[in-house]
């Protein structure tokens, strides 16, 4: 009997034992566990709330027409930002406070810094005499000004959506920062208008919000006409980041169209026999002669038939963003057929070159028959090839690492080529990429409805590439 009683109160006392260890260990270890995990919640939110704040401080740096007005756009939105994500009380969290600095981190790099703090209760911690402590958090966010060239197709074929594509336009560029990010400015036709800055002498400008007239204005006044010359448009938005000369910069072209290329810049009296494009038997009164240049575009009506009528040689520099003036060129031509009817082209030109004027090769990417002036469809094969090597040439450059983007318009009564601007923008989606040049984007616009998100997504993505 006394064995069994001995065994119940050693059995007791176990119990005892394990109670007082349950009562002072194990219930503090669990209470430190659940403090642990609310401290956790608290830093995990606080800490998503600064990145927010200090994400969409970055985005909004675009707002203002000064540096001082940008930085305070910043702010406040990052102050929002951070308050909209962390509110005041969260699991029982006061004292929020946030602080928002920006500062230049590199060259042409704004940072914007989100410094958080907030006050955490404690629960079991209280017991001990820790009734709080203190939850710390620091986002930051750096944004890159951008060198950019906006290209835009203002054919005769986009009569039905101008006004759509210039809507869009205006609220693309305005996306961007005056006096931080360049930007600048070309519309084609037939014949391309290097419109912002002008005269440009060292490229995209910072100012095109202020300048006067500005970009938004200039986009404003662009009326459609003419044919589309994709080349020399593509080439000189390049040259313009070539005046910049920023290796290292986020350089830019966006490039909107919504026809195929069909028109070649060339000098077709070059004195040279044997690179003359002219024909012998051309009645052109200046053939061969010194120092009597002819340079134009060649162009074709007729769609891409095989054959039809061939219209040119037209002026390719007299055009203004409010004026197309793509007639036929009288400088040095007198005596040449095509004076009197732009169709007899034909009976004055040869051949077409084997390089544009700006040395983009006529031949490459598809195959074509340049002797064929008199078929709409070569002419317009040879403005793609000459279109498509322009970008080939862009993308060579390595040390400007130029990034394009697309944007292709199917609304209107021509269609481009929806493979050939994956190509041009080096989408990752085309069968063409290239995965050791920069990769950039292309969108579809299906209608005139769909161009200011056409538009807004290559904004959106700049951005992204910028921060």
């Amino acid at each position: 009997m006394r064995t069994q009683r001995n065994h119940r109160e050693k059995q007791k006392g176990v119990t005892l034992i394990l109670t007082a260890m349950a009562a002072g260990v194990v219930l503090p270890l669990v209470g430190l566990s659940i403090d642990a995990g609310v401290l956790y919640a608290i830093k995990a939110k606080l800490q998503a709330a600064a990145d927010a704040g200090a994400l969409a401080g970055a985005r909004s740096l675009n707002r203002g027409l000064d540096l001082a007005s940008q930085s305070d756009s910043a702010r406040a939105t990052a102050l929002a930002f951070f308050n909209a994500n962390f509110p005041e009380g969260h699991f029982g969290a006061r004292n929020r406070s946030a602080s928002v600095t920006i500062t230049e981190t590199a060259y042409r790099t704004r940072t914007v810094r989100v410094d958080a703090t907030v006050t955490a209760p404690t629960w079991f911690l209280g017991l001990l005499g820790i009734r709080s402590t203190e939850v710390r958090a620091t986002g930051m966010s750096s944004r890159r000004d951008v060198n950019m060239v906006l290209v835009l197709d203002r054919s005769s074929s986009m009569s039905g959506a101008m006004s759509a594509m210039r809507n869009a336009a205006r609220m693309f560029a305005d996306k961007f920062a005056e006096g931080r990010d360049r930007v600048g400015l070309i519309v084609f036709g037939g014949a391309s208008v290097l419109a912002f800055p002008n005269p440009s002498p060292s490229g995209p400008s910072p100012y095109f919000k202020s300048a006067s007239p500005n970009v938004d204005t200039l986009i404003s006044r662009t009326v459609n006409g003419g044919n589309t010359g994709t080349a020399q448009a593509l080439w000189m938005a390049y040259q313009e980041l070539v005046k910049l000369n920023e290796a290292g910069a986020l350089n830019l072209i966006v490039f909107f169209t919504d026809g195929l290329p069909n028109g070649i810049v060339a000098d077709f009296n070059v004195p040279e026999p044997s690179q003359n494009l002219l024909r012998a038997t051309s009645g052109c009164k200046y053939r061969l002669v010194q120092n009597r240049p002819m340079i134009g575009f060649i162009s074709q009506t007729s769609g891409f038939a095989p054959t039809g009528n061939t219209v040119g040689i037209k002026l390719h520099n007299a055009s203004t963003v409010s004026s197309v003036n793509e007639g036929v060129i009288t400088t040095n031509s007198d005596g040449c057929a095509f004076r009197n009817n732009q169709n007899y082209m034909r009976q004055d030109v040869a051949r077409m070159p084997a390089r544009d004027y700006y040395g983009n090769a006529t031949t490459g990417y598809v195959p074509v028959d340049l002797t064929r002036v008199d078929s709409p469809q070569q002419i317009g094969y040879a403005s793609l090839n000459a279109a498509d090597h322009a970008v080939r040439r862009i993308r060579q450059d390595s040390a400007l690492n130029v990034v394009i983007y697309s944007i292709g318009y199917y609304g209107g009564n021509e269609y481009p080529d929806e493979e050939w601007l994956k190509r041009v923008a080096n989408d990752p989606r085309s069968s063409s990429f290239d995965p050791s040049k920069p990769p950039g984007l292309y969108v579809r616009a299906p209608t005139a409805a769909d161009l200011n998100s056409a538009f807004a997504t290559v904004a959106s993505e700049i951005l992204r590439l910028a921060l």
